[in-house]
């Protein structure tokens, strides 16, 4: 494995605490995708992975843990994810993430994923819940070969745990989309101070209380119809807003919901992704036991 796209970091910005995973998926001869290669140093943490009836034939599903209960200031964890040609992946984590609160800095988190030709790659963790003062920037960068599918998400919520209405400091998010040759075809930077998260204000959140995005690169049919299935997917969920566009080229579409909480925010991700799933593949996904 490579290393995938490059998230090597300035030397003043490394910290006492990095943790680093790095995960390459290959398929064997009978179909079935396997951990090929695995690197992890603290705070991450895997098991073997796991068979779910109904998945595409062959597809392992991975849970990245993680040691430290949640995310603190002055983190820099990275995650390279690496799916080798025909591998069927899920990726997703045990829990929710915390970001703790924070007296000035922040904690940044890198995600890098790749799939080779006609790999299959699912990307979708729980959201990060910003407590009071937490300060995170998040990267996710994509690289997809031809006959290639990643499906990933990031989302968000803002959780007080006394209850007095404290909002997180700030929260920054950086999308990379690349071709196979490591050409950037699509980049989107996003950033939102916690009292703006929380105040309701009218073209920033609204009512909304939690955000997500969802990335489908799939080339394997139009995106007009990848387009139909995300939006008949959200439209009836209550408490959403949601909307979706295509990606330069042709290559998928990313859409982005707004929810009025926790519940309705998981509602909306599932959605999306059991649509897309039974549009790609022709089965809807069960849900992972967490």
């Amino acid at each position: 494995m490579d290393g995938g796209p490059d998230l090597a970091m300035d030397a003043a910005d490394r910290p006492s605490r990095a943790g680093r995973l790095e995960i390459e998926f290959a398929r064997d001869r009978s179909g079935a995708t396997f951990l090929n290669r695995q690197y992890a140093s603290y705070p991450y943490h895997l098991c073997r992975p796991h068979r779910v009836e109904g998945d595409p034939e062959g597809m392992a599903t991975l849970y990245v843990q993680s040691c430290a209960g949640g995310l603190f200031e002055h983190d820099r964890l990275v995650e390279v994810i690496h799916a080798g040609p025909g591998a069927g992946a899920h990726l997703t984590t045990q829990a929710s993430a915390i970001v703790h609160g924070m007296s000035g800095g922040e904690a940044r988190q890198s995600i890098a994923v790749e799939a080779e030709t006609g790999a299959y790659v699912e990307m979708l963790p729980d959201p990060f819940i910003l407590f009071p003062d937490a300060s995170l920037a998040l990267e996710l960068r994509l690289r997809c070969h031809d006959a290639a599918t990643v499906l990933a998400g990031e989302s968000f919520l803002a959780h007080d745990p006394a209850g007095a209405g404290r909002a997180f400091d700030h929260l920054s998010t950086t999308i990379v989309i690349e071709g196979s040759d490591g050409e950037v075809v699509a980049q989107e930077r996003g950033a939102v101070e916690g009292r703006d998260f929380l105040a309701g204000r009218p073209g920033i959140l609204g009512r909304f209380r939690c955000l997500g995005t969802l990335v489908a690169l799939h080339r394997g049919c139009s995106p007009e119809d990848l387009l139909d299935a995300v939006r008949d997917s959200v439209a009836s969920e209550d408490g959403v807003h949601a909307g979706a566009t295509t990606l330069p080229g042709g290559i998928g579409v990313v859409v982005r919901y707004l929810a009025v909480d926790g519940l309705a925010l998981r509602r909306a991700s599932g959605a999306a992704w059991a649509a897309l799933r039974t549009l790609i593949v022709g089965a809807s996904p069960r849900v992972r036991r967490k």
